[in-house]
Formats: structure tokens, sequence, C-alpha cells
């Protein structure tokens, strides 16, 4: 009970004038209310990005405010009566209420508890906005225009269960400390709209693959082979079923079973510099051979750039996998994914054709496109199939403005290829017959190093054989299967080979 009346005695002090009363104000209400949200968070209600954002940033500074104006609010009235702050206190409670022979044994107790509670406080709310800011819905909603299409990609992603903060952020103090300063200077520039649109890539500060991927991809394992089925749908009016059917040489080893993943072993370290450090032209490229010496392959179309060449980057998943997560799709890729599903129904004639031309035509906004594609196909059905009742045109016109509402976002300028995937190759540098898609580029992928133009000291070039990487079993057959029986000749492979390579040559 003397504790609760020297409480009160100290509440008082702090009332000395309206800035210490403002400062108790401030102080008490943002304490109440950062229990009263947090447990409201904790069962489910007022649960969103915007509450976390009262919660844990703006009512603690409120908070810290509050607790700034009581010193304040002493000097001024020390100032006011040019009295020193003991004499402040017996001045303004009176000689009956607080006695010079006992005033630091009655406030000390009461200062230092409440010091130990507003530190507990300050640290628990630290704590939990650290917590808060790492949670994957923080990053992709606080700031929606920025990143709302980044969250839209990454929410369908394969990686949607993993926390955007082991990719972007990794493990350790000098890692998070890096990351909110970083978030620091993005708020600011969020604020004042000081982001390019389109955000960047690549992204050059994200941690080493082997720190990030490595903890759950092992490039070392022996994969073996996949096999890859592809289906693909014509532009007909029957949008005709195709299949190219791939054997994909995974393996990281060296020799027999080696493949893709040969790229990231230890022992075939790849280097490069690329135009810009965008690592999508490539200067040079380097590879180092069992005897530990990298042997050069140089650009002969980008000799001029050698001398400003960027420096060297060593190559890792991210640089074939560099949209692993926030993964833009190509718009007939899109399409076929959504047919095969059973999203968009084949019995709709020229659905692939129309839903194409639908969803790659450029809107203003995002509402107008959404609109305009429904109403255009709409349109054509109508007219062009008078009387018919096709059960299934409502669903798939929404699958097609779905996948146009994933991958196209005006109002940060993202359209189709603003972000290239490079896990592949696009039409012209390769096997363009597997892919029927002329209209929008695609990335250079595989043949940003295997071409013809870089070439090393003895004018070899690095290969650029598709049976590197896969062997082609069916090229778009609509029967895979019966294709392969129907071969009577014995060196199907060279057969397979002649035919791209002369493919290759025609589009390169």
């Amino acid at each position: 009970m003397d504790f609760f009346k020297r409480y009160i005695m100290f509440i008082q002090l702090l009332f000395m004038n309206w800035v210490g009363k403002l400062g108790v104000i401030l102080a008490s209400t943002a304490f109440i209310s950062f229990f009263i949200l947090e447990g409201l968070s904790l069962i489910g209600i007022f649960r969103s990005t915007y509450t976390g954002i009262i919660t844990y940033f703006i009512i603690p500074i409120i908070f810290v405010i509050g607790l700034l104006l009581l010193p304040i609010g002493w000097q001024v009235q020390k100032k006011k009566t040019g009295t020193t702050l003991h004499n402040v206190f017996t001045d303004k409670l009176g000689d009956g209420n607080i006695g010079s022979h006992n005033f630091w044994e009655k406030v000390i107790p009461v200062v230092s508890i409440l010091t130990v509670v507003n530190v507990l406080f300050i640290v628990a709310a630290g704590s939990s906005a650290m917590h808060y800011m790492d949670d994957s819905e923080f990053c992709g909603t606080a700031c929606h225009t920025i990143m709302g299409p980044e969250w839209q990609v990454y929410s369908v992603s394969p990686h949607s269960r993993v926390p955007c903060v082991d990719c972007h952020i990794g493990e350790g103090v000098q890692a998070m400390a890096e990351a909110k300063i970083n978030g620091a200077w993005q708020a600011f520039a969020n604020m004042f709209e000081l982001y390019e649109k389109p955000i960047g890539t690549p992204i050059h500060n994200l941690r080493p693959a082997r720190e990030t991927c490595g903890k759950c991809h092992w490039p070392e394992k022996h994969y073996g082979s996949k096999l890859v089925k592809i289906q693909r749908y014509q532009e007909d009016e029957a949008n005709t079923l195709q299949y190219t059917t791939l054997n994909l040489k995974v393996d990281a080893a060296n020799g027999v079973g080696s493949g893709i993943h040969w790229h990231i072993s230890e022992e075939n370290e790849v280097r490069y510099s690329s135009v810009d450090d965008q690592r999508e032209h490539m200067i040079w490229v380097e590879v180092m051979h069992p005897d530990g010496e990298y042997r050069r392959f140089t650009n002969q179309r980008l000799s001029d750039s050698i001398a400003h060449a960027p420096e060297a980057r060593t190559l890792d998943c991210v640089d074939c996998h560099n949209r692993a997560t926030h993964i833009y799709e190509q718009p007939d890729a899109a399409l076929d994914k959504a047919i095969a599903t059973g999203l968009i129904d084949t019995d709709l004639p020229y659905i692939k054709r129309e839903g194409l031309m639908a969803i790659t035509t450029e809107y203003n906004e995002k509402n107008d496109g959404l609109e305009t594609i429904a109403e255009r196909l709409e349109n054509f059905y109508e007219h062009e199939y008078p009387g018919s009742n096709f059960e299934n045109l409502n669903s798939s016109i929404e699958a097609v403005q779905a996948i146009y509402d994933r991958n196209i976002h005006p109002e940060m300028k993202i359209t189709w290829n603003t972000y290239p995937n490079h896990l592949g190759h696009r039409l012209e540098f390769g096997c363009f017959s597997c892919h029927n898609f002329m209209q929008h580029d695609q990335s250079d992928g595989c043949f940003r190093c295997h071409n013809r133009h870089l070439v090393n000291d003895a004018g070899a070039s690095i290969s650029d054989e598709c049976t590197l990487c896969h062997s082609i079993l069916a090229l778009n057959e609509k029967d895979p299967l019966q294709y392969l029986l129907d071969q009577e000749f014995e060196t199907f492979e060279e057969h397979k080979n002649a035919y791209f390579r002369e493919e290759y040559l025609k589009n390169f």
C-alpha cells in the first residue's frame, strides 16, 4: 500500500505541466493499447498487416516519445522556477507530502521499478516487431504497391512455405542488421516514391546460394535423370494437344552421369562477367580444369566490353534458377498449364488462340484488362458460334483472367517477360520446335554461355549440343509412344541431333 501511495505521488510529480501530462498520457495509452491489440491478434481478431504496423511500430514509437517528454517536462519546470529538480518537486507538492530528508528514499524505488517495466516493455515490443517483420505476409503486403506483384506470384510458387527471410536475409546478426538498415531505406523510398518501376533485378546482395538454397537442396546428391513431359496445345480450332518428352540430365557428377548440375559442382567451378553485371550477356566465361587452372571463353561480339567488365561472379543456383520463387509465367505456357489441369475447357474452339491474344494485349489498367479479356472472349463465342451453349465458358474465362492477373501489373510496369526466367532457353537459340510460342521473347537461358560467340584461345566454343542437358524422346507428337515404336532406324539419336542442329543454325 505504501508503494502504491508513492506511485501516485510520483505520477502527480509528472503532472507538473502540460509537457509532463502529455508524456504520461502518451506512454500510458501506448502501454495499454499494445497489450490489448497483441491479445486481440493472438486470438485472431484484427489480425492484418495494418494492425501489425500499428501494434509493433506506431505504438512503441508513441511510448518512447511519451517517456522522452517526461524529463523534458521536468526541465521546463526547473527552468520556469529557477530551482533544482528536488526543490521543484518539493514546491509542487509541499513539504507535507514529501520531506527533503526522505525524498530520494521515496522516489528512487518507484523510478527504478518503472524503469525496469519500461525497459522490459521496449524489449518485448522490439522483439515482437522483429518477429513480425520476419513474417512473409508483412514482407509481401506492408508495401502493397511495390511488393504486391511479388507477393502474388510467391503465394502460388513451389517455395510459398519458405519464409522470405530465409533467402533474402539468411542467418546471423550481421545479416539481420544489414537487412534492417536496408529495410529502413526501403520504407523511406516507399514513402517518397523513390523506387524503380519495375523493381530491378538481379538482386546483388542475396546471401550465397549454398547458405540458402543449399540448406534444402544438395547439389552433391546423385539425382540421375528426370523424365519431363511437356504438353502443348495448338492454336487451332480443336486446341490440338501435342507432347514433347525429354529425358532431363540433372546430375552434378563428373564423367558418366554428368548433367545440368555439373555447373555447380565444386570440382567444376564456373566464373563469368556480364554486361552491367546483369547476368544475361556474358563478356567472358571461365571454367576450372582438374589442374586448378581456369580456361577462359571470350565473347567475340562483346570484345569492346572486356576492359570494363564487372568483377567476376562464381556461377551458382540462382544464375539459372533466378525465378525459383517469384515466378512470372510465359503466356502460352501458362495457358497450356491451365488447359492441362482442366481450368480451361478444350471443348471451347480456339480457346488457346483467343486466350493468348486477349492476355497479350496491352492494357493501361489491370481492371480494364480483366474486364476487356472477359468481354473479348464472350463476344468471340457469341458471334462466331451463335446459339452454342458452352457449359464451361465462364469458368474458362475466369482462368484466363487469373493468368493475366497473376503476371501483369501495369502499376509497377510489369508485363510479359519483364522478369525473364533463365531456366531453359528462349526459342530463337534452342529447340524452338519444342515450344510453339513465337510472340514473346524468353531468356537466352542456357545459351547465355553455350553459344558459338564465346570462344577460347584455340577458337573452340562452349558446346551447344542439345543432348548435353537432355535426350529428346518425342517432339510435338500426338502419341509419343507410338511415334517411338514406329521408328525403324537405329541411329535415332543422330537423327534427332541432326534435325535440331539444322533448325538451331537457321535461327541463331
